[in-house]
């Protein structure tokens, strides 16, 4: 395969988007040289079109085989495609869903049609002389064509014809052998079922001839009791099972007499029966041997027989047996009883092969009519007419395809072959859905999310911090009265998804499960949102630097309440004992020994750091920072250079070749306080401080000298550790 090049006058120019180089494309001639740039060096090789904010209707073009993915094989198509019918691509770039005339390229025959299809959809919205067509008009035409008569799908509805005679036929056949979905919706019949419908009159026609009896005569083969076959065959079909049974019962019995005894009612079996329940005891009757088992294998119709088939046995014997046997019949041997069954046998083989039945209920003579009449030629004109207008509405669906190509490829392009959209800050990203406004900050990186499950265990690999939120509002037009509900009055319908954000800069703050905010799409409407999940990382270093004091702090408040409660616990057991006279002595000595500690610690200290050094002391105050600072400093700065963009677009299906690392700078861009507005000032006086001042509330008790009481203590807590620190230091140098 020959190495491709970029075309002459062109050239292929690579920007860096902090730190990966994509190829720049901002014009029609960077567009065309994807063709020549190896999918090594696309920013993506694979998308998923669920996750794109675009009309539906452009990746549905672009998604060739329909797998719900779109490829950089299928992106090619689709530029070799729009530059083969777009002569004029100047203005590709401005990403326009209105096509100028001059712009399509008419130097062959199927650009020529597009133009003809173009000035024939303003002609039917009787716009007349324009020299370009929007996206709206052509779907206007489109929407007006679908719903036609003829609308190229090769499906006639009922309603398709003013003939009602043939409409008439359209139900029939709809209602016999089925139909197809029309463009419009509706149900109708193609030349698949005008064919099905007439072949199966036919056949059954044919097969009904057959069994019918010519005039002048009284039976046929088929018919051998003439018109009595039917009835005659039914009876004996209708006991033709318990008869056979019968006689295999006879033939049980012959062989083992201890068998009749097992085909009666046992006598736990009678216990169990209901006797009031009528429809148990025809249950019963119903599995019961039609007469008892005779060893010598003969229906004795004199004999007891099976209530539930007495009335039947007796007109089988009347009506049927009577005359196949030709003498009136007391009793019936197995032998008799296949004798009879075989005057019916060419019947029931007529039976049998009966063909056409799909049709059987419109009758004979209505089938006749259809058959004989002009119906298979008219309806074939309607068809043949309808699938004129197919060429037509390719035509305007190639259309529609151009416009949509025109409006956003080059934006598709600058989302897949490179992200460049997703870097600049005036344009947004097609898989951007909006802007989060949450904790004093706006959050413009955010994707709609289907499976939240599926796409946490994945992007929680990308190192960010990410708020899982769900998005909820009310839409009051355009809505399915299906999905509906009633808020005031007035019919609404309450629309929830769920998006994930990446928080980028600043700190988590007030971020929590259950915290709100409202959420901006990209078509200006506001939403509530609400955190439901969140996968927690290192914003910033400021955070790795907070994170160790905060864990010490959390464990010191953990400790300490242990502690207190542990003593308050001990102090009220000692107190609740009958003994006044020893709980105060265990209070005056335990206050002596806690002052004179409190002393002795003092001097101590006071001795201590009048031969320590204050370089030693600042020294030693280092070292404690810098063991608790370094290892949440490394941990967090490496986390924080981990982070990577690419494995969010991953957790949504795509295929990305690029290593989208999130720097500090970039992470500004994402989230962000936005500037106050021109000409605003702020004032630094607390308005509060001053209400208060001016109404003069009585403050409450004051808790400050218990505060400073507590700080003094762990000062000289901490004191006292650092200079033991110090002196193990000194010892161990000497």
């Amino acid at each position: 395969m020959p190495k491709l090049t970029a075309r002459p006058g062109s050239s292929l120019v690579f920007k860096n988007y902090g730190g990966s180089y994509q190829l720049r494309i901002q014009d029609a001639r960077d567009l065309e040289n994807i063709q020549v740039l190896d999918d090594v060096h696309w920013a993506a090789t694979s998308i998923s079109t669920d996750s794109l904010n675009c009309d539906p209707a452009f990746t549905s073009y672009l998604d060739g085989d329909k797998n719900g993915r779109i490829r950089s094989d299928e992106v090619k198509a689709a530029q070799a495609w729009l530059f083969r019918f777009l002569g004029n691509r100047s203005r590709l770039s401005e990403g326009s869903d209105i096509l100028r005339f001059s712009d399509i390229d008419t130097t062959h025959p199927e650009g020529q049609k597009l133009q003809i299809a173009a000035e024939l959809v303003l002609t039917n919205l009787n716009v007349l002389g324009a020299e370009e067509i929007s996206l709206a008009q052509v779907r206007d035409v489109k929407s007006i064509m679908a719903n036609a008569a003829n609308n190229g799908d090769g499906v006639i509805p009922p309603a398709a014809t003013a003939d009602s005679d043939l409409a008439q036929f359209i139900v029939a056949v709809i209602e016999t052998v089925g139909s197809t979905m029309d463009a419009c919706g509706k149900p109708g019949i193609s030349e698949k079922q005008v064919k099905e419908f007439f072949q199966a009159a036919e056949d059954y026609l044919a097969w009904k001839a057959k069994g019918e009896i010519p005039p002048g005569e009284e039976t046929t083969e088929v018919m051998p009791w003439g018109t009595e076959t039917p009835p005659a065959y039914q009876l004996v079909v209708s006991l033709e099972t318990k008869i056979e049974q019968y006689f295999a019962q006879c033939a049980m019995v012959r062989f083992d007499e201890r068998t009749a005894a097992q085909m009666q009612l046992r006598q736990k079996e009678l216990e169990e029966i209901d006797f009031r329940d009528k429809s148990a005891m025809e249950a019963r009757l119903k599995d019961a041997p039609i007469a008892a088992p005779d060893p010598k294998g003969i229906l004795d119709f004199e004999a007891t027989l099976n209530p539930l088939y007495l009335e039947r046995l007796v007109e089988l014997k009347e009506k049927v047996l009577k005359r196949a046997l030709g003498e009136p019949v007391k009793q019936l041997t197995e032998k008799q009883w296949e004798q009879v069954k075989s005057i019916f046998v060419l019947y029931r083989t007529w039976l049998g092969s009966k063909q056409g039945a799909k049709v059987e209920k419109l009758g004979a003579e209505r089938l006749q009519t259809y058959l004989g009449g002009p119906y298979r030629e008219k309806i074939s004109e309607l068809i043949a007419k309808d699938l004129a207008a197919a060429d037509e509405l390719d035509q305007i669906h190639n259309l529609e395809k151009l416009i949509l190509y025109q409006r956003w490829l080059m934006e598709l392009a600058n989302n897949f072959v490179s992200f460049t959209n997703l870097y600049n800050p005036e344009r947004r990203a097609l898989i951007e859905m909006g802007t989060l406004v949450i904790e004093g900050r706006e959050i413009t990186l955010t994707m709609k999310v289907r499976d939240r499950q599926a796409h946490k265990k994945i992007a929680a690999q990308s190192y960010m911090y990410l708020l899982y939120l769900q998005i909820t509002g009310r839409r009051d037009k355009d809505i399915d009265p299906s999905t509906t509900l009633r808020v005031n009055g007035k019919q609404s319908q309450t629309i929830k998804f769920e998006i994930v954000a990446a928080v980028t800069s600043g700190d988590a703050g007030g971020l929590r499960i259950g915290k709100r905010g409202v959420f901006f799409t990209l078509d200006g409407q506001e939403w509530d949102a609400e955190v439901i999940d969140i996968v927690v990382n290192p914003i910033s270093l400021w955070e790795s630097v907070k994170s160790p004091f905060q864990r010490i702090g959390g464990l010191i408040g953990k400790q300490v309440d242990k502690f207190t409660k542990s003593r308050q616990t001990k102090l009220e057991a000692t107190t609740s004992r009958p003994s006044a006279s020893g709980v105060s002595r265990d209070l005056l000595l335990g206050g002596g020994i806690a002052i004179a500690a409190l002393g002795s610690a003092f001097a101590y200290i006071t001795k201590a750091l009048s031969q320590v050094k204050p370089v030693h002391i600042l020294g030693a105050l280092v070292g404690i920072g810098a063991l608790i600072l370094l290892p949440g400093i490394i941990i967090g700065f490496a986390k924080i250079r981990k982070r990577d963009m690419s494995v969010l677009l991953e957790a949504l299906g795509w295929a990305v070749n690029v290593n989208m690392r999130l720097n500090t700078t970039l992470g500004r861009l994402f989230t962000h306080v936005p500037h106050l507005p021109k000409g605003a000032r702020k004032e630094q006086k607390d308005v509060v401080a001053g209400f208060v001042k001016k109404f003069a509330y009585t403050p409450l008790p004051s808790r400050k000298r218990a505060l400073m009481v507590l700080i003094i203590s762990l000062i000289i807590l901490i004191l006292i550790l650092v200079l033991y620190t110090c002196r193990s230091l000194e010892l161990y140098l000497m």
